[in-house]
């Protein structure tokens, strides 16, 4: 036992404070908890197996077959007291679709000292289940009465028609065609009043009586909002019932041996699973050799030392083995992280290695260019997600990699992370004959930059050995051309102006890149393939595209209206930009950007004053 950590002891005089805090973010200890919130979770799910078990972002928990990918995205600020809100960023219409596939879903979060419940399963959560009933029922009504009119009015003509058989014959068939419709909109089950229920739940023992009256209030026009912004017509026949939160902690599941029949209640359940028990007011227990702290899964960038879930549940039994001590589980965390780092890097060789020059030729003419299996097709969480009906995608790093990033179909690629990785074969040659600097100052004082290269000045120095110095052959008039343009942009703040500023540098390299395709004949491809990418393809790479979205791209259709293209872009307005930000967000699930970010596009398209120039040469 000496081997142990020692859990601090917690005395009602508070004397060992610091020591808590300190012991509170040891990785044993909350890789410890984190076992014990899992272990209550699976039991849940094992309880429950019909319904997909969704992680809210920002937990760590057991990487399980049971664990859906990806997860959903709740914030608790949402339903923060006077600041409740129904927010287009977070509308997760894939949660939508599970839950009507499998009727109904779990939830799981979890909450640190203070609470049993965090406010994302208490309020955020019961906030968007009553607003998709409302919106879902207004939209049927809505569609109801349309039918409506268009029947009357088609009565109204048949009954003003001449004798004309034909003519008659024609209103006859139409209004059959409306009469149809009005049929099937009757069978909606959300225009059954009666049973589709509309109201506000929550909790009676967390929220006020006042404050439910508050956010019920606001329902309706939380509806609105969401109508204006996307088309609910498919979810009214595919949702027969309505949603409803339904919660259980620690503390209050009680029902394990007598769990109830969801099938066979009126509505879809939507269980809010809070996963950790709460443990008095430092939210610390004292447990067999270790210190249990409520909510370990929340903050895992300020205790994990680069530990992942996947990692964690892999090496459990190694990093958890039975008498080891805090200092040796740090120690196999960082071996456990290192190796990881090291496979990563060796698998990415060997597989641009695997791919010859001529294997890469061939599966790039076999697919025109425009198509492959092994990227487009990954799953939109993991690399990259094409956002329609545009051929915009949008991923992450590995998505990215040079030369594949060209060999799978795309045609430009725009990165926006603050370092970029070239690949070697860019190293030995004249970098001026393909690199062009663009002007904008990013991270670190790096200028944004655009590399230009035709398929066959890259098969031919892809096709040298390493030891070989390469030389550049001369370009072709209307060869095969790639484009990669790097925008430095740092993370966090201190890439808030970097991005107004590489904003108009990117509409510009965007216009340049069709115009040049025009000019060289291949105006006849209407799509080709653009992947803007950042580290992991969920916050600047977000704000670059939503730019180009509004300044290059029609909205409708997806074709390329800028500069040049003969088509007029639509003037921005603030309702413009939440709606391409809306487009992004059902299309890449992924996608989380920052408030400043959002902010960034808005100063660009919105601000009175002029936008930073666009230094491009």
């Amino acid at each position: 036992m000496t081997n142990r950590i020692r859990a601090t002891q917690i005395n009602a005089a508070g004397s060992n404070r610091d020591d808590m805090r300190r012991d509170a973010k040891n990785l044993m200890n909350r890789l410890k908890s984190i076992q014990a919130d899992a272990a209550f979770v699976t039991e849940i799910a094992d309880l429950l197996p019909q319904f997909p078990v969704f992680e809210n972002l920002f937990l760590l928990l057991q990487s399980d077959t049971k664990i859906q990918r990806p997860g959903v995205y709740f914030k608790s600020t949402d339903g923060h007291t006077s600041n409740w809100d129904f927010n287009l960023r977070r509308y997760n219409p894939h949660l939508l679709t599970a839950i009507a596939k499998y009727g109904g879903c779990i939830i799981v979060d979890s909450t640190r000292k203070g609470k049993r419940v965090p406010d994302a399963l208490s309020k955020t959560i019961p906030i968007w289940c009553a607003t998709i009933n409302t919106a879902i029922r207004n939209c049927a009504l809505k569609h109801q009465e349309r039918t409506q009119e268009e029947r009357e009015r088609e009565q109204a003509a048949q009954n003003t028609t001449t004798s004309n058989s034909t003519t008659s014959s024609l209103v006859r068939t139409a209004s059959d065609q409306i009469e149809d419709e009005l049929n099937s909109a009757a069978t909606t089950p959300s225009l059954d009043g009666t049973r589709w229920d509309t109201r506000y739940h929550s909790l009676p023992s967390l929220i006020s009586r006042s404050e439910h009256a508050q956010i019920a209030e606001r329902i309706p026009g939380f509806a609105e909002k969401l109508m204006r912004f996307t088309d609910l017509t498919p979810l009214m026949t595919q949702l027969p019932k309505p949603i409803r939160p339904i919660w259980f902690t620690p503390q209050s599941f009680f029902l394990k041996n007598e769990m109830p029949d969801y099938s066979e209640v009126a509505f879809f359940p939507v269980i809010c699973l809070s996963a950790s028990r709460v443990v008095g007011p430092e939210g610390m227990e004292e447990r067999d050799g270790y210190l249990y702290v409520q909510g370990s899964g929340d903050d895992e960038e300020m205790w994990s030392r680069g530990l992942t879930p996947d990692l964690f549940w892999e090496h459990e039994e190694y990093l958890l083995e039975d008498d080891i001590s805090a200092a040796e589980c740090e120690r196999r965390a960082r071996e456990i992280v290192q190796k990881a780092k090291e496979t990563r890097v060796l698998n990415v060789e060997n597989s641009q290695n695997s791919l010859n020059v001529h294997e890469r030729r061939n599966a790039h003419q076999m697919t025109g260019g425009r198509e492959s299996g092994r990227m487009l097709v990954t799953p939109s969480m993991e690399l990259c997600s094409m956002i329609k009906p545009t051929s915009i995608w949008i991923g992450n790093n590995a998505s990215a990699r040079i030369p594949n990033c060209w060999r799978e179909g795309f045609d430009m690629v725009i990165n926006c992370a603050a370092e970029i990785k070239r690949d070697p074969l860019f190293e030995g040659v004249e970098n001026s004959l393909v690199v062009t600097s663009l002007g904008g100052t990013g991270a670190g004082g790096a200028v944004a930059s655009l590399c230009r290269i035709q398929e066959h000045q890259l098969d031919a120095i892809s096709s040298l050995p390493n030891d070989v110095d390469m030389v550049l052959p001369p370009r072709s008039e209307g060869g095969k051309e790639f484009s990669y343009l790097h925008l430095p942009i740092a993370e966090g703040k201190k890439g808030q102006h970097q991005l107004l500023e590489m904003i108009p540098i990117a509409v510009k390299a965007v216009e340049r890149f069709y115009a040049d395709r025009a000019s060289c004949g291949f105006s006849d491809i209407a799509h080709p393939k653009i992947l803007i990418h950042c580290q992991q393809g969920m916050d600047r790479s977000v704000g670059i595209t939503l730019a180009l979205l509004v300044a290059c791209f029609d909205e409708a259709t997806g074709e390329f209206c800028g500069t040049g293209s003969g088509r007029q872009a639509t003037t921005p307005s603030k309702e413009i930009i939440q709606r391409r930000l809306f487009q992004i967000m059902e299309h890449r699930l992924a996608a989380r950007p920052s408030r400043a970010t959002l902010k960034m596009v808005n100063t660009y398209f919105m601000s009175p004053t002029d936008p930073p120039p666009a230094q491009y040469k």
